[in-house]
């Protein structure tokens, strides 16, 4: 398991798979320096 992140770590290189079959690739694909995630389940 991976530690959890502390203010002022970097984020890990992650590619999430969008559901337009596109990915989106963290932190590279981001044209700001911050970036706030959210992520929101609704109903399945």
């Amino acid at each position: 398991m991976t530690a959890k992140l502390q203010q002022g770590d970097r984020l890990p290189e992650t590619i999430l798979n969008l559901i337009d079959g596109g990915t989106l690739a963290l932190p590279s694909d981001m044209s700001s320096r911050y970036l706030a995630l959210l992520f929101y389940r609704g109903v399945w």
